[in-house]
């Protein structure tokens, strides 16, 4: 059986977490690339491209575009309202709501 895989393409309001509530001390950058977790147990790797301006400051909100690398762990299920969150290695750094899935689809799994 062949393994495939699943890419996403979605807008979402992001928000970091507050310094002293834990978040980064520094803001993240255009292109940011962290870990998203949709539940608790996997992570999948993506892409942060802000809309509106360059940059998001730890405490600050704002409407970003969210690119994820082809994964296994991920299903056909993501729709608009639902929950993420934001990791840096094993840190929880932020969360996010999804607003309009732009693109999903199935690649194939090297092998």
């Amino acid at each position: 059986m062949k393994m495939e895989l699943i890419t996403y393409n979605f807008t979402a309001i992001l928000s970091l977490f507050p310094t002293e509530l834990g978040g980064r001390k520094k803001p993240v950058y255009d292109n940011y690339k962290p870990s998203f977790s949709f539940n608790s147990r996997n992570h999948v790797s993506g892409e942060i491209s802000f809309t509106e301006s360059k940059e998001l400051k730890p405490g600050e909100s704002a409407t970003v575009t969210v690119k994820l690398l082809p994964s296994r762990v991920l299903r056909h299920n993501l729709k608009s309202g639902d929950s993420f969150s934001i990791h840096e290695g094993a840190k929880v750094i932020g969360s996010g709501i999804i607003q309009r899935i732009i693109e999903d689809r199935i690649v194939p799994a090297l092998t």
